[in-house]
């Protein structure tokens, strides 16, 4: 009777070791992916700090890599290209600030500003990279189709009325003007919080793209 026990037991210790090996198995690739899921928004965090401060032509991956604080081997091994590391950065960063979180259109002009002018803290701007791109051929169109398929469309469809992607095209025009005269040729109007009436006109401007029907001038 007592072999039959120590092999009842043996298979016990067996059946339980296993256990513990897949237990063990799955706790870890468990923290692998997370470890996996936070490299991976480290390197889009960095990659969108580097394409954002200068021409996508001069931002290198060991750029991005040292920005990151990884090996460049990992980014490569995440996002293949350049290009593509670009293309899904972007549009990470466009889908932070897409049209969803829009829910009133009351005070529209001057919550875009804020926004623009970095004093809600709460979105970070995607203009910067878009227009660091427009120097690369490849780059340049993927920016463009990103902000015509994740902001135009989308804006156009959520302004709504007459005209409406002609509407969302203008807003877009005064936003990344703004960025244009604060940041690469720097106006005095324009800089710091802006002098009020070029702030006051700016914001009336876009609230009244949501609120009028849509008039072209010299109509």
């Amino acid at each position: 009777m007592a072999e039959p026990s120590k092999q009842q037991a043996e298979r016990e210790r067996r059946i339980c070791q296993r256990r513990v090996t897949y237990e063990v198995s799955e706790s870890t690739g468990s923290v692998r992916r997370r470890d996996a899921a936070r490299t991976r928004e480290r390197i889009l965090l960095a990659a969108q700090e580097v394409f954002s401060t200068r021409d996508y032509t001069q931002a290198r991956v060991s750029d991005i890599a040292a920005e990151a604080g990884i090996n460049q081997a990992l980014v490569v091994r995440y996002f293949g290209t350049k290009h593509q590391l670009f293309e899904t950065a972007l549009a990470a960063l466009l889908e932070e600030n897409s049209v969803d979180g829009l829910r009133s259109r009351a005070n529209f002009g001057r919550q875009i500003v804020r926004r623009l002018l970095g004093e809600d803290g709460s979105k970070r701007d995607p203009l910067p990279m878009v227009i660091h791109a427009v120097s690369d051929p490849v780059a340049q169109p993927i920016a463009q189709r990103l902000m015509a398929t994740r902001i135009l469309q989308p804006l156009a469809r959520w302004l709504g009325g007459d005209a409406a992607e002609a509407r969302a095209a203008e807003l877009l025009l005064l936003c990344a003007g703004l960025f244009t005269y604060r940041k690469l040729l720097p106006l005095p109007p324009f800089e710091g919080s802006m002098a009020p009436p070029a702030r006051e006109w700016l914001e009336e401007r876009l609230q009244a793209l949501v609120d009028e029907p849509y008039a072209p001038q010299g109509k």
